[in-house]
């Protein structure tokens, strides 16, 4: 693995004048570029609808939010490779000044023919672009030509397919990169390298040593500014369908004959595939009504902008899954996430099987079960909770912890989850993005789920803003004679 980027390309960002760009994408390129891992080897073209110079373009992306003082040489520099082209998707006529821009950039920085498109775009929008990108002839030169794309991969199996052949008609499975930028955090990766680099933890990994795995992902945010999106969706499709199910593939799946991305994508789609078919029972859905976060009242989901005051969608899910493996066998896996919760986090517990308690029986309440750890945020790192002897008089038991503090280890800024991603689709390293074949077996397991949701009678709202959600994701836990596992309470302030 190297950081090195082979070769100059040119980057073109279709809908550059929405948020994505704004927040994520161009801060990462410039970081990029800041590092000199592309500079003054990749211009990036921004195309919108919107009639603007180059000028108000770099205007509009607010540089002054995320530039620390003392760095307006290399601003300048990169905002130098920066332009923009207005562009009607639905014109085909326009496909002559897009190829046009793209070959004399190409010329100028030496490009070699190499070309990224990327779609910060609805899905809706994806055939247009693709259209455009093949009717200009930019495919034709020499170079490597790939498109990246951000998820919802659909809203369902059939429009994940149609979604997927509209792309591939144009593009091999080899040039697409599909985003999920999860898979880009530092402690998501660490999951391999814990695993599969430790004998302490991949010796126990299994269903000899592990009662139960706990994927959480909480959040205290409401739904902000994108009602439009996400009463459409829901808490399945934004968050199940692809992070919680790329997080547990990564924590079950088997080892990947080597680091090469498609070998461990292998082994994250035969996890996907051996996922049992979900029963009604092993899935519980909420809503969240009006409450208190962070001392303030907060509207109930319904008012929140852009929103149905009728909604029946979705802002809570818990689902209890099981994988046909031996490694697993007889193991649940709890997923759950949800907004307006008492705290933002997101986390992977592996709770221990109980030790033997015979030495123990006379303890109050016996010992606690051990627990490995991996916070993904905040705090990110990995804890392991055991037994202790409570100081003093006689053998008492009390709850211990040992964690590794990933930014207290290493003294360096890592690069964000967007500026790895660019990162490597200019390397050509496709290990953190998703393979057709895991997309589409993703879909298969969570269309029954959203099959069991549309059926379901929904007494929204049913869980406060600010609290852990709906009673019965608790039922469904404790029925089993377990218990959800919690952040410590510093990561809950955090949060």
């Amino acid at each position: 693995m190297t950081d090195k980027i082979e070769g100059h390309a040119v980057i073109v960002v279709f809908g550059a004048t929405g948020d994505l760009v704004k927040k994520k994408l161009i801060p990462a390129l410039y970081n990029l570029y800041a590092k000199k891992i592309i500079a003054r080897r990749a211009p990036i073209i921004g195309v919108a609808r919107g009639a603007l110079t180059k000028d108000e373009f770099v205007k509009l992306l607010r540089f002054d939010e995320f530039i620390p003082n003392g760095e307006k040489k290399t601003l300048s520099g990169f905002q130098e490779q920066i332009y923009y082209l207005s562009l009607d998707l639905g014109e085909s006529r326009n496909c002559t000044d897009f190829a046009k821009l793209v070959q004399s950039l190409g010329k100028r920085h030496g490009s070699d023919g190499n070309i990224l498109f990327y779609l910060a775009l609805p899905p809706s929008l994806f055939e247009s672009a693709v259209g455009v990108v093949e009717s200009s002839g930019s495919l034709e030169a020499g170079g490597w030509k790939r498109i990246a794309f951000e998820k919802p991969f659909g809203y369902d199996l059939g429009s994940a397919r149609a979604l997927n052949d509209c792309i591939v008609r144009v593009f091999q499975e080899g040039d697409i990169y599909r985003i999920d930028h999860y898979l880009a955090k530092e402690l998501v990766q660490t999951i391999l390298v814990l695993r599969f680099a430790n004998s302490i933890f991949e010796e126990i990994w299994n269903h000899k040593f592990v009662d139960n795995v706990q994927i959480t992902v909480a959040e205290k945010i409401g739904v902000e500014t994108r009602g439009n999106y996400y009463d459409k969706a829901g808490a399945v499709r934004d968050i199940v369908q692809n992070h919680l199910l790329q997080i547990l593939a990564l924590v079950s799946m088997e080892p990947p004959k080597s680091l090469n991305a498609d070998h461990i994508r292998d082994e994250k789609v035969e996890v996907l595939k051996a996922l049992k078919k979900i029963q009604p029972g092993q899935v519980v859905i909420g809503q969240y009504g009006e409450g208190v976060v962070e001392e303030e009242k907060v509207l109930p989901y319904r008012e929140e902008k852009f929103v149905s005051p009728r909604s029946e969608t979705e802002t809570y899910a818990a689902l209890k899954v099981y994988i046909h493996s031996k490694r697993w066998k007889g193991v649940p896996f709890y997923l759950r996430t949800g907004k307006r919760l008492a705290a933002s986090f997101a986390q992977v517990n592996l709770v221990l099987k109980d030790a033997p308690r015979g030495l123990f029986l006379e303890q109050e309440s016996g010992p606690a079960p051990n627990v490995i750890t991996i916070r993904i945020q905040p705090d990110e790192g990995v804890a392991i909770e055991f037994n202790a002897k409570h100081p003093g008089y006689g053998m008492k038991l009390h709850p211990a912890t040992m964690e590794f503090c990933r930014p207290c280890q290493f003294d360096m800024n890592s690069p964000e989850a967007y500026e790895n991603l660019l990162h490597e689709i200019l390397r050509g390293d496709q290990t953190l993005f998703t393979r057709w074949d895991g997309v589409k077996a993703s879909w298969e397991f969570v269309d029954p789920v959203l099959q069991i949701i549309k059926n379901r009678k929904k007494d929204f709202p049913d869980y406060e803003a600010g609290n852990l959600g709906p009673s019965d994701a608790e039922r469904l836990i404790v029925e089993d004679g377990r218990k959800w596992c919690l952040p410590r309470k510093r990561d809950a302030a955090a949060g």
